[in-house]
């Protein structure tokens, strides 16, 4: 779990740059954003992201859309600071620290009980033992998971591991929430669960970050969308006034937009 060290020292990540006004120690304000400044990364001198600017805001859900190496995971590596790259991400009004992320990969201890996972991941961010108990029963009863408190991890299901896959990544109360692919492989219900606990953070006020190949999951959740193409941004905009564009079809959703841009660019 290398990933997980990296996140757990984020915040002593010298290549991810906060940037505080004045000089000021940190003060939480209502409103914040993220702004990416010109970033790019390449891997043995192939470009996978290519002077990507955007400003993410608070009380949002993005979707990142792209085909596979369209920059996806990159960018949510240096979002999440586990990347170098050259340009700059300024981080306003909130830290690294106050930023969840939930991979693709499932990021849980198997021999440990669903309970010590949530309490091993509070620990990692300094959440205070009484508070940690308190958000961990209320997150296992939120996400169905009660009656497998004690169960070992190794013992639950593929939906259950991925609603504790999720909920680890709450356990600190974070201001914002990275999700890459947080659904894949699961039944239909469980997805339709964790969609909607999404959903309802997000209308509390909680912005999302989200990748999935299954765009109506995207077209669910994110008001906001993003479509990268060879670590280039192509386009971005309001999901639904962007669906509106698409010309031909009586009821036009997500799939006929990307299909229109990837198309368009020259991916198909």
């Amino acid at each position: 779990m290398t990933f997980l060290k990296n996140f757990a020292i984020i915040s002593m990540n010298k290549k991810a740059e906060i940037f505080i006004e004045n000089n000021a120690k940190i003060k939480y304000k209502e409103i914040y954003m993220i702004q990416l400044e010109h970033i790019s990364k390449s891997y043995k001198k192939i470009p996978a992201l290519s002077d990507l600017s955007y400003t993410f805001e608070q009380n949002n859900a993005y979707g990142i859309l792209g085909i596979n190496g369209a920059g996806k995971s990159t960018l949510i590596g240096c979002l999440t600071g586990n990347l170098s790259h050259s340009g700059t991400i300024r981080y306003e009004g909130i830290n690294l620290n106050q930023i969840g992320y939930v991979p693709q990969e499932l990021a849980i201890y198997p021999e440990l009980s669903v309970l010590d996972n949530l309490l091993f991941f509070a620990s990692v961010f300094k959440v205070p033992k009484e508070q940690a108990k308190s958000r961990a029963a209320g997150l296992i009863e939120r996400t169905g998971l009660q009656d497998k408190t004690y169960e070992k991890v190794k013992n639950l299901s593929g939906g259950m591991k991925r609603k504790l896959n999720l909920i680890t990544g709450l356990i600190h109360n974070p201001k914002l929430l990275i999700c890459d692919e947080v659904c894949v492989g699961i039944d239909p219900i469980s997805r339709q669960e964790i969609l909607e606990y999404l959903k309802e953070l997000q209308l509390n006020g909680m912005s999302i970050i989200y990748t999935s190949h299954y765009l109506d999951e995207i077209e669910f959740l994110c008001g906001k969308i993003l479509f990268l193409h060879q670590g280039k941004l192509i386009l971005e905009g309001i999901t639904a006034e962007l669906v509106k564009t698409i010309s031909g079809k009586e009821k036009p959703d997500l799939s006929d937009l990307f299909i229109q841009v990837i198309r368009k660019d020259g991916a198909l």
